[in-house]
């Protein structure tokens, strides 16, 4: 009668998850990336119509590492209003520093990367 079950909550699965997602989200953009790359070492020296097909494959590939970057983004940004939630408010602010060192650092490897992605499409 008045039984009460401890265990994890649907937000813990839901935390879970879009961090699953994220971390997934992130090496979807990485191995895209290198596929990219490869392809582009390939593309010389083969047929007018292999290249082409690599080169269309490559654009796919392109795609699919923006809709990785998209959905790293937006499980992102999940995880840190869970974080701000669940974290002290004391600790905020030492914890913010790093925070934002941290996300500067993403911003540039992201971006530089899906910029140099993006040549090796030309």
């Amino acid at each position: 009668m008045g039984e009460t079950t401890s265990g994890p909550t649907v937000g813990a699965y839901a935390r879970i998850s879009n961090n699953f997602l994220h971390d997934m989200a992130t090496g979807t953009w990485a191995a895209a990336l290198l596929v990219i790359w490869v392809l582009s070492r390939r593309t010389p020296g083969v047929p007018p119509e292999a290249a082409e097909v690599l080169g269309e494959t490559a654009m796919l590939v392109f795609w699919l590492l923006v809709a990785a970057l998209a959905v790293v983004t937006v499980t992102g940004v999940v995880r840190l209003a869970y974080w701000r939630a669940e974290t002290a408010q004391a600790d905020l602010s030492a914890k913010r520093q790093a925070l934002i060192v941290k996300h500067v650092a993403f911003v540039v490897v992201y971006g530089g990367g899906t910029w140099w992605g993006w040549t090796l499409l030309a």
